[in-house]
């Protein structure tokens, strides 16, 4: 499937059986909408990766648009024709007491995991003979963590070969408050797309409320942008609002606690070093000679670090494996 110019619209998917939420939810544009250089970079690269990635690990703040970002990549690869499954922590207890659980998950086209490290060794086992696989309708598996999940297969809790499987293509999806550029459209865009589902005609923002959104730390990233917008809306009666109506909606929203830009990612150097070489050799497209050059090392230097991980590490780093050649 060629890739269009920028990240569409996705129609919906199906999905494996779960909960639904009444509430009135952003779409995909929503979470993806931002002319900022940190969703140009986001949108060039799920672009020019989905018609040939395997699996993918989604890094960054919970709320920042992780399962939208996976309805890209799945809306522009060529397995969007099966469906799209998200699987939570429940429907992973359920689905993995089946006997033919490997084969109900092949028959999707990309399988979501927003939090990996709730899988229980049968679930892994059997995403490990999908990511073994080979053939033009493998399902895709896209995960979704904070950080790597290298820590998780140091306590013993996860396949090292999942963890370097799904981290060999990394994207990392930004915080809120590094595109502050974005808040105002963005914040109007809800508005008016909730407007749109309620039926009623949305409220003008005034620049001095939508001044004081741009400042704001927005510390529950676009889950707490949507939920100021709604409170927003239920304010509508004013017809324009100004920063009081802002405060008054987020003094009455949950707020999320600070994150500590200190905190140190409790990593083994040496896991943090082969990370590295990972990314760099994956955005090299597995030339190893420019990988060196870029890391600033000999190509013996490197072929020496890259013979240091398991093979199959080493496997599911190559371009190969994501349907890439050079």
């Amino acid at each position: 499937m060629a890739a269009s110019n920028r990240v569409p619209q996705l129609s919906t998917v199906e999905s494996l059986p779960s909960p639904k939420d009444t509430k009135l939810l952003p779409t995909t544009t929503d979470w993806l909408a931002g002319s900022s250089a940190a969703m140009c970079h986001l949108h060039s690269q799920i672009r020019r990766v989905a018609p040939y990635f395997r699996t993918a690990l989604l890094v960054g703040e919970r709320g920042c648009g992780e399962e939208a970002v996976a309805q890209a990549l799945y809306q522009l690869s060529p397995v969007s024709d099966h469906p799209f499954a998200t699987l939570t922590p429940a429907e992973v207890e359920s689905l993995f007491d089946l006997n033919n659980a490997s084969d109900t998950l092949a028959a999707h086209g990309l399988l979501y995991l927003p939090r990996p490290e709730s899988l229980p060794r049968t679930a892994q086992i059997a995403l490990l003979r999908l990511v073994r696989k080979r053939g033009p309708h493998t399902p895709r598996i896209v995960a979704f963590a904070e950080h790597s999940l290298r820590p998780l297969v140091s306590s013993g809790g996860f396949s090292a070969e999942l963890a370097d499987s799904l981290g060999s293509l990394r994207i990392t999806i930004p915080p809120l408050r590094d595109r502050r550029e974005d808040i105002p459209a963005l914040l109007t865009l809800i508005v008016q797309n909730i407007a749109t589902q309620s039926g009623i005609a949305p409220p003008q923002l005034a620049p001095d409320l939508l001044e004081a959104a741009t400042k704001h730390p927005w510390y529950g990233n676009l889950m707490q942008l949507h939920s100021v917008a709604e409170g927003l809306m239920e304010r509508a009666a004013n017809l324009v609002l100004h920063v009081p109506d802002l405060q008054a909606v987020l003094d009455a929203t949950p707020q999320s606690p600070p994150r500590d830009r200190r905190a140190i990612r409790m990593m083994r150097l040496d896991d943090v070093i082969q990370e590295h070489i990972r990314a760099v050799l994956f955005a090299c497209n597995g030339n190893k000679l420019r990988t060196a050059e870029v890391l600033g090392i000999s190509r013996s230097t490197l072929y020496r670090m890259l013979d240091n991980p398991p093979q199959q590490a080493l496997e599911s780093i190559s371009p190969t494996n994501l349907g890439m050649t050079g």
